[in-house]
């Protein structure tokens, strides 16, 4: 089952294909998408925050009381923490073609 990210990510593709084939979502469709797209990312955003939140709450907790499981804890965070920044800086970037892609006049 795909992720919600990538469910946005391929509607915003298949819009793009239609942009480029010549053929012309309408602009609701297109509006609709950039909101969903936007909503993902706002989400994705607030994530990121909340897990540097408990990266630096692990890392005192660390500092204090030395464990592998804490330093693991502390590990995967910081893994979860890229791949969302990842996620986020990729649907970023299709979210600003779609949108350049709006203001042009091809977009009914």
């Amino acid at each position: 089952m795909p992720t919600p990210q990538a469910t946005v990510i391929e509607r915003i593709t298949d819009l793009l294909n239609e942009i480029e084939a010549g053929r012309h979502p309408g602009r609701a469709v297109v509006e609709e998408t950039l909101t969903d797209g936007y909503a993902w990312a706002l989400s994705l955003d607030g994530e990121c925050a909340r897990l540097e939140r408990r990266i630096s709450d692990e890392a005192v907790e660390l500092s204090e009381a030395t464990g592998d499981d804490r330093a693991l804890e502390l590990s995967a965070l910081a893994n979860l923490l890229a791949h969302r920044r990842n996620q986020l800086a990729e649907l970023r970037d299709v979210l600003a073609v779609l949108r350049d892609g709006v203001r042009e006049p091809k977009v009914a």
